[in-house]
C-alpha cells in the first residue's frame, strides 16, 4: 500500500466520512493537518523514544584560525558553527572535534559564563598558552543559534562534527511534485509538468527541487557527486537548481542524476510527498491525529473526543513496536572516558 500524501489524505477522509468537495475539508487543508499532526505529535513521540530514527551527521572543515595580536582578539574568524536549519527544535545531539589521526574528541557544553570564568582577558587566561595549561576546560557553548568553540583555536584546521536529529520536510501534495518515469543521465522525465516552476510566488520564482526516494523510509536521494565521509551521513539531493525544464522534461545539475531511480519523486525544495523516515507503524496515528483535529474544527467535540482516545492508545502501541531498534541488544555502551577529560587543555597537543 502506497504511503503518498494523496494516500494519507484519503485514509482521513475514510476515517471521519469527510467529504471529497468544500472548502473545509479541501486535500490542501487535511495536508495542512497531517503536517501539524507529523511535527506537533508524531516527530516528538519518535524522538521520545531516544532510538536515533532522524539522527544525521554533517562534517565541517574548520578553517586555520589566526593568532591573537598581544590580547586583541582576531576579527570575522570561522570559530562558529550554524546550527542547521533543518534540525527539529535547532537542537544538537553532539559535537566532535576530529583530531589529525582520526581520533573523536566529544565536546562538552559549557555555558557562556564557565567559559568566561576561565580567562582573565586574555585569549587563554593569564597569558598562558593551551599547550602549557592544564586548567582550562575546552567545548562549545551555544550563542542564539551559533555553536561558539571554546577556547578558541581548538578547533583550528580541524574537522568538526554537528550530530542532530534532521526533521522531515514538510508534506506537499503529489499534484505539486512529479513521480520520475524515464531518467538518460543527468535528464530526467516525470509524469507531470510542474506548473509552479518558474511561477512568482510570494516575491520569488521557485526554480528549487529535491529528489524523494520511493522506497521506504522515504529519505533523500543520496547526492553521488559529495563524497561520503566514514561515519559521516550522506549528502541529500534536498536543493537543486534546475538547469531547464521544457514541459515534463527536466535537467538536473551535471552528475546529480547519478542514483535518482524511476519511481522516485522530484518535490519543491523543502517538501516532500512522503512522511519522511516516520515508521510506518506511526502513519495510522498520523492519520487519526489529523482527523481528530478535522472533528475540532468542525466544533464536534464529542467526537474529537472519541478519536484522541484512539490517537493516544494507537500511539502508545506504535511506540512500543518501533523501540528498541535493535531488539537483541537493547543495552547501550556507555563511554568509559569522561568528555570533559578528552577535551582538557592538556589534550590540545594531541589533535
Amino acid at each position: 500500500m502506497a504511503d503518498t500524501t494523496e494516500d494519507l489524505i484519503r485514509r482521513v477522509k475514510n476515517l471521519e466520512t469527510i467529504p471529497d468537495s468544500g472548502a473545509a475539508y479541501s486535500d490542501d487543508v487535511l495536508l495542512e493537518y497531517l503536517d501539524q499532526s507529523m511535527k506537533g505529535y508524531i516527530v516528538p513521540a519518535i524522538e521520545s523514544t531516544v532510538e536515533e530514527h532522524f539522527i544525521v551527521t554533517i562534517d565541517t572543515q574548520m578553517p586555520e584560525q589566526p593568532p591573537y595580536a598581544g590580547t586583541a582578539p582576531p576579527t570575522d574568524v570561522g570559530n562558529a558553527l550554524t546550527i542547521p536549519g533543518t534540525s527539529t527544535g535547532l537542537r544538537l545531539r553532539d559535537v566532535y572535534v576530529i583530531g589529525n589521526q582520526g581520533a573523536f574528541y566529544n565536546l562538552p557544553r559549557l555555558t557562556p559564563s564557565q567559559a568566561a570564568a576561565q580567562s582573565y582577558g586574555s585569549p587563554w587566561g593569564a597569558g598562558v598558552p593551551p599547550m602549557n595549561n592544564t586548567q582550562f576546560i575546552g567545548g562549545f557553548y551555544l550563542q542564539g543559534n551559533q555553536v561558539q568553540i571554546y577556547p578558541y583555536g581548538l578547533a583550528s584546521g580541524k574537522l568538526v562534527r554537528l550530530t542532530f536529529q534532521r526533521a522531515p520536510a514538510d508534506l506537499c501534495l503529489t499534484t505539486a511534485a512529479g513521480q520520475v518515469t524515464d531518467i538518460t543521465g543527468d535528464v530526467v522525465t516525470i509524469d507531470k509538468v510542474l506548473l509552479w516552476y518558474g511561477t512568482a510566488q510570494i516575491g520569488y520564482v521557485p526554480t528549487h527541487v529535491n529528489a524523494i526516494s520511493n522506497e521506504n523510509p522515504h529519505d533523500y536521494v543520496q547526492d553521488a557527486t559529495v563524497p561520503v565521509t566514514v561515519y559521516t551521513s550522506y549528502t541529500p539531493l534536498d536543493d537543486m537548481t534546475l538547469v531547464s525544464v521544457s514541459g515534463n522534461v527536466l535537467t538536473l545539475p551535471a552528475g546529480t542524476g547519478a542514483n535518482i531511480q524511476v519511481g522516485d519523486w522530484i518535490c519543491p525544495a523543502g517538501q516532500s510527498v512522503f512522511a519522511q523516515n516516520i515508521p510506518k507503524e506511526l502513519l495510522p496515528a498520523l492519520c487519526r491525529k489529523a482527523a481528530e483535529m478535522c472533528l475540532e474544527a468542525a466544533g464536534d467535540r464529542e467526537g474529537q473526543q472519541v478519536a484522541m482516545n484512539s490517537y493516544t492508545s494507537m500511539i502508545k502501541m506504535a511506540l512500543m513496536q518501533i523501540a528498541p531498534r535493535v531488539i537483541g541488544k537493547p543495552t547501550k555502551v556507555l563511554p568509559t572516558n569522561s568528555p570533559f577529560k578528552a577535551s582538557r587543555g592538556s589534550n590540545f597537543g594531541r589533535y
